[in-house]
């Protein structure tokens, strides 16, 4: 077993004449007799001028040992002259046990304890032979006991990763599947930094377009479930693989007859197609445990595969060209002279293992269709996508333009094309599979809708607005087709808050209600004074009206698509409707502002719809009783959907200073009236105005409108309509009675 030992060992010499550094002061420390627990044996030296010291460990076991671990163990420790390589512990001992945590280097050699987890790289800095020696006695005194392995661990594997990788279809790694051989196209693609390749499988699909420049053909061996142990030297050519397969109970050479004869006949002269081994251990913790991994690796069979098909003894070579051998296959000893590259073989990316490498394992699984692919939707989109949230329809009508590039997702060479159909082509290459993302060019607000994005949004869970546009939300809030859930989500005028509305799973509270309210949030919160207020520079980017475009840095956008991504996920898996701010700083540190709603008003009101919400009617309400017993009221405050007829009460003012209130009847007075719209209107970005009136009426009367009352709405119906709006009033009464009338100039009387 140890043949190689005294290679590796050297030749004697004064453990005073220690030269590595590394290697002295561990001499130095066990001369001082300061650790009871490890004595010196002696100093080596070898041709290469690596430094071994020789040690007795006495670690703690106990009289009954899960492993054999002696009470005295000789250990080598190998110090490299240049200390590239982290100092090795070497077993002595020519029967210690195969345990987890330990590494055969080669044949011949006696394992190796690992003793670290972490890159000597990052040991090295705090690297003390006193620290080396204690780790070295708790090493073998947790594996006396079976500690050393924790219950949390991933099982070992048996054989050592290589710095070289393939990158395989996700199938090839489930257990039980795909036992043939499996026809790959290979692309080999070049390392920079070493010598390396890295091979990648080409894709079915993803819509990639990238095509393998090698056939190959992979040959998948299963074992048996194996029992963890320790790492075994890496095999170097086709008898040490098969060999290392023997004692699993596998019979390498065997099924590569029986899966590669044909097909190597078939090839076995062409140099551009190379054969691949894979093999899956499924490995399992103790002998009476199922398996809990699949360990997976890879060897490129060096060479051509007439090559590999003379030393399985069924195909010759005569003066360069192979021919099939007739009758029963011969020896394999010629399997020696056929070495193999190993190669770590990755599973490529499937959407449920993004899911699973996001921590999304529970997250609900939607549909989802966005309408707009601009910069927050579009880094947004792809956020999520990588994490393997959700299936996506998005739809856009735009082209990606050259400005669009300091801040959109896609890459240059996208310019010119529609964004939507780029952005799908884009988010469907993170996946082996692609086909989680479509898309569809139009725009939502230009009938007639077609009929395949009518059938879209039918059947879509989801209904995700990007589009920065009130028009677009509203018209998904109140005249999309299906019955999807919708989210809206867009960044404020300067680009330094993110604003995310919610229905709920019910749409009982719809998008258009919550803008409502998010107007009443920004005119009441002092953390939102200039959350609307637009102070950033505009730049025109073409020579039409509407070629302008805001200034927004990439930092915070990619920011705030992070946090929306987040929001949406938490969002779309609870079911209640919301309303939600994130505020960065200067300094980009970021405080989330929640936004209460309140339960929608809708109230029919001739050829009007009024819309509210509970909010609104407990303020009159409030107003009313801090006046009783007088009258009181004020001015209604809002925004008119002229398109749909319909009047958003968003707040109110109180009643101005120099009003008259009494028992029977209210005069409204206007000192500062005009400066606080103004005001409110300036803070809502010109989007909240003056819409009407309201008076409240004393306990014990109704809210009928009184001839004055009448008188009035007429009123204010004729200076309403210099503006194109109808007259409003509403009059509060005692407990929740509130009463709405609107007019017309045409259904009102004469004013």
């Amino acid at each position: 077993m140890l043949d190689r030992l005294p290679a590796l060992l050297g030749e004697t010499v004064d453990p005073e004449e220690a030269g590595v550094a590394k290697a002295r002061e561990l001499v130095q420390l066990l001369h001082a007799e300061v650790l009871p627990f490890v004595d010196l044996v002696g100093v080596t030296r070898r041709a290469d001028a690596w430094e071994v010291v020789q040690v007795d460990v006495r670690p703690a076991v106990p009289t009954f040992p899960v492993n054999d671990i002696r009470m005295v163990e000789p250990i080598a420790v190998e110090f490299d002259p240049a200390d590239r390589f982290e100092p090795r512990a070497i077993t002595l001992r020519s029967d210690f046990p195969r345990v987890p945590h330990t590494y055969v280097v080669a044949p011949g050699e006696p394992p190796t304890l690992c003793l670290f987890d972490e890159p000597y790289t990052e040991q090295r800095l705090r690297w003390t032979a006193a620290a080396f020696a204690q780790r070295l006695h708790t090493w073998l005194s947790k594996t006396a006991i079976g500690t050393l392995h924790q219950p949390d661990q991933p099982v070992e594997p048996f054989l050592p990763g290589s710095p070289a990788h393939v990158i395989l279809p996700s199938h090839l790694f489930d257990a039980g599947s795909s036992r043939g051989p499996q026809a790959i196209s290979l692309s080999a693609i070049p390392r920079t930094c070493s010598a390396r390749l890295t091979y990648v499988a080409g894709r079915q699909g993803s819509g990639d377009g990238i095509e393998g420049d090698r056939n190959c053909i992979a040959v998948v061996v299963e074992t048996k479930p194996q029992t963890q142990g320790g790492l075994t030297h890496q095999p170097q050519n086709l008898l040490q693989l098969h060999e290392f397969l023997q004692t699993m109970g596998s019979d390498l050479l065997q099924t590569l007859r029986d899966n590669l004869t044909t097909w190597i006949i078939e090839r076995a002269g062409d140099p551009d197609v190379i054969a691949l081994v894979i093999l899956r251990i499924p490995v399992r913790r103790s002998h009476d445990r199922a398996p809990e991994t699949i360990e997976v690796r890879a060897f490129q069979v060096a060479g051509s595969v007439g090559r590999l098909g003379k030393a399985l003894g069924f195909v010759d070579e005569v003066d360069g060209d192979f021919g099939a051998i007739i009758g029963d296959p011969g020896t394999t000893s010629a399997s020696e002279e056929v070495p193999l590259l190993p190669l770590n073989p990755v599973r490529d990316l499937t959407r449920r293992r993004a899911q699973m490498l996001s921590g999304n394992r529970s997250a609900p699984d939607p549909h989802i269709l966005a309408v707009g692919a601009g910069a927050l939707g579009s880094q947004t989109l792809l956020n999520l996508v990588r994490t393997g949230f959700g299936t996506w329809t998005v739809v856009d009508d735009d082209v990606l333009l050259p400005h669009n590039l300091a801040r959109h997702a896609l890459p240059g060479p996208c310019v010119g094309h529609e964004k939507a159909g780029a952005l799908a082509h884009l988010a469907s290459l993170c996946f082996e599979d692609g086909g989680t993302i479509d898309s569809f060019c139009a725009d939502v607000l230009t009938p007639p809708l077609a009929d395949e994005l009518r059938t879209k949004l039918d059947a879509t869970d989801i209904s995700l607005d990007f589009s920065a546009s009130v028009a677009v939300a509203r018209w998904l809030a109140l005249e999309a087709p299906g019955d999807s859930r919708r989210i809206s989500v867009f960044l404020n005028p300067d680009g330094t808050d993110l604003v995310v509305m919610a229905e709920d799973q019910a749409r009982s509270m719809r998008l258009d209600c919550i803008e409502a309210q998010y107007y009443r949030a920004v005119i009441e919160r002092e953390e939102f004074a200039e959350h609307l207020l637009e102070n950033g520079e505009r730049l025109r980017y073409g020579h039409t009206c509407r070629d302008v475009t805001s200034t927004l840095s990439q930092d915070s956008l990619s920011l705030f698509s992070g946090i929306a991504a987040g929001a949406l996920r938490k969002t779309i898996a609870g079911a209640e409707s919301s309303l939600a701010v994130w505020q960065a700083s200067a300094n980009h540190s970021v405080k989330h502002r929640a936004v209460d709603l309140a339960a929608p008003v809708e109230i029919q009101c001739g050829d009007w719809q009024i819309w509210t919400d509970r909010g609104v009617l407990r303020k009159l309400s409030v107003l009313r009783k801090q006046a009783l017993p007088n009258e009181t009221g004020g001015v209604l405050l809002g925004y008119t959907d002229h398109l749909r007829k319909v009047l958003y009460v968003v707040d109110t003012l109180p009643s101005p200073p120099d009003s008259e209130e009494w028992p029977s009847s209210y005069v409204r007075g206007c000192d500062g009236l005009k400066e606080a719209v103004d005001a409110i209107a300036h803070r809502t970005g010109g989007a909240v105005a003056y819409l009407g009136e309201w008076h409240s009426h004393p306990d014990g009367s109704t809210c009928e409108p009184s001839p004055d009352d009448l008188v009035f709405l007429a009123w204010l119906t004729g200076h309403m309509f210099v503006d194109g709006m109808p007259g409003l009033m509403a009059i509060v009464g005692e407990g929740d009675d509130v009463s709405w009338y609107t007019t017309t100039l045409t259904s009102a009387e004469d004013p």
